[in-house]
């Protein structure tokens, strides 16, 4: 969402976008819970694998076994069940967003003296009413949720490394700027072959 003075984004606007979720706060509030128990979800699937291995597997206890498994399938039916309700809620609240943004404006340029139209460039218009409208959707619907849902998910596994075992945890990151380099490099090789 590039602002009129260059920066990559701009809040100001991105808090006006916001509000036309308040129609819609319920559909919002249970979109971001959602969000919190995919991350929940995402640490405690590999937890109850590890309980399982050291309290059952190891001692060789069968009733524990199945406990755990049954624990880890209930777990999954639910990770399943709010990863669908996460996407398909967030792509209905951006369409819904999308939809009242579009007749805001079309509102608006009803409002307008015929002399604007008469000055401006159909294309531009065009472009305003249609394309960047088109970017707004995209965003609401793939992009704002998922990257807000894919955050939160990393903070909590780290948070949960950290817990675990902090030396392991920076054994593990100790490749994140070189996996970081990688990715740039690769990404700025790919945008010159196009």
């Amino acid at each position: 969402m590039a602002s009129a003075t260059g920066n990559a984004f701009d809040f100001g606007l991105f808090k006006r976008l916001i509000k036309y979720t308040n129609p819609y706060k319920w559909t919002f509030y249970f979109v971001a819970l959602a969000a919190i128990l995919l991350s929940f979800f995402a640490v405690l699937r590999p937890y109850l694998l590890q309980v399982t291995i050291d309290d059952s597997i190891i001692p060789k206890d069968n009733d524990n076994l199945v406990f755990y498994i049954s624990m880890m399938l209930v777990v999954l039916f639910l990770e399943v069940i709010f990863q669908f309700c996460f996407i398909y809620f967030a792509n209905w609240l951006g369409q819904e967003v999308v939809r009242d943004l579009r007749v805001n404006l079309f509102k608006h340029m009803l409002q307008f003296k015929m002399k604007y139209y008469d000055k401006s460039a159909v294309g531009r218009l065009v472009t305003r009413a249609v394309s960047d409208i088109e970017t707004i959707a995209s965003i609401f619907s793939e992009g704002l949720f998922m990257i807000a849902s894919d955050l939160l998910k990393m903070l909590v596994v780290l948070g949960f490394m950290f817990y675990k075992s902090w030396q392991l945890t920076l054994l593990v990151l100790i490749v994140l700027p070189f996996i970081l380099y990688a990715t740039r490099v690769f990404q700025k090789k790919n945008e010159n072959s196009f």
